[in-house]
């Protein structure tokens, strides 16, 4: 959530007093060399347990599942940010609460090429005209960073604990989450990339926690809460102007839309404070329907969708954030077609499809 995002609101509390005064160690392992092609790259969160942190790769040639990529050594405190940008890896850390992050720039086999540290608990990474873009929610500001070098370019004002961050075009959207200490937010802010000065505010629903790009190239963003305070908006991401609203979301709205043709999209459902079933909503009659039911002990975590044959990929963390974690695919009618087992990984969040 608005720490680290956890299911739950005690769960996250729990989490944010504890970073401030732990420190967890660093494991050196160095995991067997791996050639990737076309594939899915799961990042998992970890936990307070050495090694937990995990850069997983699930090959789609000879249908290969890696639990650990990144080398050397390993991942360290909480990275929730992945993105590929012309063949190259680039991942976010956020480190102890309040403290500053790190950046990782990877080959597309998890070889680290170099790294930095930067921010505070960088977040969420986006690349927009040809430059990285980090969310670092406790400083309320966006860094605009070097790809090359890793160097920060600008550190640009935001609102409220922003967190999920996607570039359109020459646009940059952030969400800003709010948090526990300073109250919530409602805006979605937009930064220019070319100059990166904000150009504009879109005022939306509290805490927006989700977006995508439509198949019509619009931008989507969800607002969380149960059947009655989830909304999902539609909006020109040129003209910042509202397009649609979508409310009465029958099994509320947690994070994550992913766009799975012109009409469908999936979510998270649930609400503000936890992770439930995976939902699949038409945008044109408004219907929504389970698509994938919350499995026994774990929370649907992450969630992604394979444009070229439909599938569903959804990382489930063990609901103790303990336990190792999985990723299961899905057929676009919800009907279970592998798991993944990320073994002593814990959390996994987020799914990067690599066609």
């Amino acid at each position: 959530m608005t720490c680290f995002r956890i299911a739950g609101l005690l769960v996250t509390l729990a989490m944010c007093i504890s970073l401030i005064s732990c420190n967890r160690d660093e494991v050196m392992v160095v995991p067997p060399p791996v050639t990737v092609s076309k594939g899915v790259y799961i990042l998992s969160e970890g936990g307070f347990s050495p090694g937990s942190s995990k850069l997983s790769f699930f090959d789609f040639d000879n249908e290969k599942f890696t639990v650990n990529i990144f080398s050397p050594g390993s991942l360290g405190l909480f990275p929730d940010g992945i993105t590929l940008y012309e063949g190259l890896l680039y991942i976010t850390e956020q480190g102890n609460f309040g403290a500053q992050g790190k950046i990782y720039k990877a080959d597309s086999n998890g070889a680290v090429i170099s790294s930095a540290n930067i921010g505070i608990n960088p977040y969420s990474v986006t690349v927009s005209n040809g430059r990285l873009y980090v969310s670092n929610g406790p400083s309320n500001s966006v860094l605009a960073v070097d790809r090359e070098n890793l160097q920060v370019l600008s550190n640009i004002p935001v609102r409220n604990y922003p967190q999920e961050i996607l570039g359109i075009g020459n646009r940059v959207f952030v969400c800003n989450f709010g948090s526990f200490s300073s109250g919530d937010d409602s805006v979605v802010s937009v930064i220019d990339a070319g100059n990166n000065q904000i150009i504009g505010e879109i005022f939306v629903g509290k805490n927006p926690s989700s977006l995508a790009q439509s198949s019509d190239g619009k931008l989507l963003i969800g607002c969380p809460g149960d059947s009655l305070r989830a909304v999902i908006y539609k909006i020109d991401p040129l003209t910042l102007a509202r397009l649609d609203t979508f409310k009465n979301l029958s099994f509320g709205f947690s994070k994550d839309i992913a766009v799975a043709g012109q009409n469908l999209i999936y979510f998270i459902g649930g609400d503000i404070y936890v992770d439930k079933e995976v939902v699949e909503y038409n945008i044109s009659s408004g219907v929504s329907r389970i698509l994938i039911q919350q499995p026994s002990g774990f929370f649907n975590y992450g969630l992604a969708t394979d444009k070229t044959n439909g599938e569903v990929y959804v990382a489930q963390a063990a609901s103790d954030f303990v336990s190792s974690g999985r990723v299961r695919i899905y057929s676009s009618g919800g009907v279970l077609a592998r798991e993944l087992t990320i073994t002593d990984g814990v959390a996994p969040r987020r799914i990067f499809i690599n066609r």
